[in-house]
C-alpha cells in the first residue's frame, strides 16, 4: 500500500512474481517463459496483456534486436493501450504473438485468437502460457485452502517447473497478494512446493 491507497491487482501480481522470483532464482514468469521458447533475436514479437511490461523489458536485456511491443488496456510504462479482440495492427505485423497467463482471463478467447493469428507473419507462432495444476499447490494445501479441480486442458506443448521451498512468512505473504487471509501454521512449514506454467502452441489453421 503506497499513499493510503490499496494496492492494485496489477501491483499484487507483481510482488506475488518478485516473490516467487526470489524463491525460483530466476525471473518469474517471464525468464523462466523465455528461456523454454528460446526466440531467435531477430523476430518481431507481440505481448498481449503486457501489464506493465515486464517481458518486453526482459527481451530488451536480453539483447533482442527484432521489434517487440506489448499492448494491455491499463498499460505500465514502455506498453501500449490496446484491446487484443481489436489490435491496432495491419495483418502480418509479427512473428510471435505472446499471452502469459492472460488468455484464460480474456472475454472472448476465439476473438482474441483470431486477432493475433491475423496479425502473425506466415510461419508465426502463437503461445499461449497459463499456470499448471501443481502451481503452489503443497502450499495451499498446507493453507488448508487446496486448489478446486480445474477443467482439463489439451496436453501442453511444454511444462515449465521451478522447485520452491517456502516459509510460513512466504506463505503469509503470498497470500496477502491475493487479498486473503488465513491461519498459518508454523509447524507446517518449510514447505517444498513448485511454480508452475504449462505452454500451448496455437496453430494458425485453427
Amino acid at each position: 500500500m503506497a499513499g493510503g491507497h490499496p494496492a492494485s491487482a496489477s501491483d499484487r501480481l507483481g510482488e506475488r512474481d518478485a516473490r516467487l522470483s526470489h524463491l525460483c532464482g530466476r525471473s518469474w514468469p517471464e525468464g523462466v517463459l523465455l528461456d523454454a521458447l528460446n526466440l531467435s533475436p531477430a523476430l518481431d514479437v507481440l505481448d498481449v496483456g503486457a501489464g506493465d511490461g515486464r517481458l518486453v523489458r526482459e527481451l530488451a536485456r536480453r539483447g533482442h534486436a527484432g521489434r517487440v511491443v506489448g499492448i494491455d488496456p491499463t498499460p505500465g510504462p514502455g506498453v501500449q493501450p490496446a484491446h487484443v479482440e481489436a489490435l491496432p495492427f495491419p495483418d502480418a505485423s509479427f512473428d510471435v504473438v505472446l499471452f502469459a497467463r492472460v488468455l484464460a482471463h480474456l472475454p472472448d478467447q476465439a476473438r482474441a485468437l483470431a486477432e493475433a493469428r491475423r496479425v502473425l507473419r506466415p510461419g508465426g507462432q502463437v503461445w499461449v502460457a497459463a499456470h499448471g495444476p501443481a502451481h503452489l499447490r503443497a502450499t495451499w494445501a498446507a493453507l488448508g485452502q487446496p486448489l478446486a479441480p480445474g477443467k482439463a486442458h489439451p496436453e501442453p506443448a511444454l511444462t515449465l517447473t521451478c522447485p520452491l521451498t517456502l516459509t510460513a512468512d512466504d506463505a503469509r505473504f503470498l497470500l496477502g497478494t491475493y487479498g486473503q487471509e488465513a491461519e498459518v501454521s508454523p509447524h507446517l512449514f518449510p514447505v517444498q512446493d513448485a511454480a508452475q506454467l504449462l505452454i500451448w502452441r496455437h496453430s494458425p489453421s485453427l
